[in-house]
């Protein structure tokens, strides 16, 4: 009898993973539309243009990840609904619900978080850094003891502040926000003496403003190492799979240096060892 309800267990389990694989391919076939999640506010990544247009350098792969999903789907067109998600909890959630079929933000990689997603393959890497007003610098670590530094709510950075007060015994006082664009206001309004995030999302919310190298200044080395990659749902490996070889197939090219170029390179940050070998690593074939 034991031995029968364990062999019901594992059939019940395998059909429905089995359920679970094509969901999304199924869904995009029957509807005609892909739903993409993404941060409205952190450019170069993933933000709203003059235009109110969705655009960044994760919305541009995203947007060859609904190509290919498409052509798998076997629908001629495809419609892209653009679903705006702020908190980390906000974008896990979605993904977990059925909300939103990829996520295309700025998504560390974490064991905690594929637990509950997936992630296709890594798309950017960067670090945490704090950013800070250039009247009252903060340079380095050794200047964070007795300050006060914004950090989002949920994300690594916020785990990687808190290592710091650990490791370093430092009295600093993190404030919790919600948005990119509530930390960087309590930056300019003076009401803390630093923003902390990741690197990349902190060169585009200085680039915001058009006397940005006169007003803030960024701490020299990286407190962090983050790899970003795009959320999916969990168990569905054909979708995950599409996803794949689109990326796979834009890192073999030399179309993905252009991209970052063209994202980055406005902002005069050069393409680093570390993310050229990432796309190197990754342009596997079919």
């Amino acid at each position: 009898m034991r031995v029968l309800l364990s062999l019901l267990a594992i059939l019940t389990f395998t059909t429905a993973n089995a359920q679970k694989q094509g969901d999304t391919l199924k869904r995009i076939a029957d509807t005609g539309e892909i739903r993409i999640g993404f941060v409205p506010d952190a450019p170069p990544l993933s933000f709203h243009d003059e235009d109110d247009t969705v655009t960044g350098y994760s919305i541009d792969l995203c947007r060859r990840i609904a190509s290919a999903a498409r052509d798998a789907a076997g629908i001629e067109k495809i419609k892209i609904l653009f679903v705006p998600l702020v908190t980390m909890e906000e974008r896990i959630s979605a993904i977990e619900d059925g909300e939103i079929d990829i996520e295309c933000g700025t998504t560390t990689v974490t064991l905690s978080r594929r637990e509950r997603v997936d992630f296709t393959l890594m798309t950017f890497i960067t670090g945490s850094a704090v950013l800070s007003r250039r009247s009252s610098p903060l340079n380095g670590v050794d200047d964070f003891d007795g300050v006060e530094i914004a950090v989002l709510e949920g994300t690594t950075t916020e785990d990687v502040m808190r290592k710091v007060i650990d490791i370093n015994g430092f009295d600093i006082d993190l404030k919790l926000v919600d948005s990119h664009d509530e930390g960087m206001a309590l930056l300019n309004e003076e009401d803390v003496d630093g923003y902390a995030s990741d690197r990349a999302m902190l060169i585009g919310q200085v680039f915001r403003n058009a006397d940005a190298n006169n007003q803030y200044t960024m701490t020299r080395t990286a407190l962090s190492f983050e790899p970003y990659a795009f959320m999916v749902p969990k168990g569905d490996s054909e979708f995950r799979l599409v996803a794949d070889k689109a990326l796979a197939a834009q890192f073999r090219g030399a179309g993905i240096r252009r991209l970052y170029q063209t994202w980055f390179g406005r902002y005069g940050e050069p393409l680093s060892p570390i993310v050229a070998a990432m796309y190197e690593f990754q342009a596997v074939g079919e």
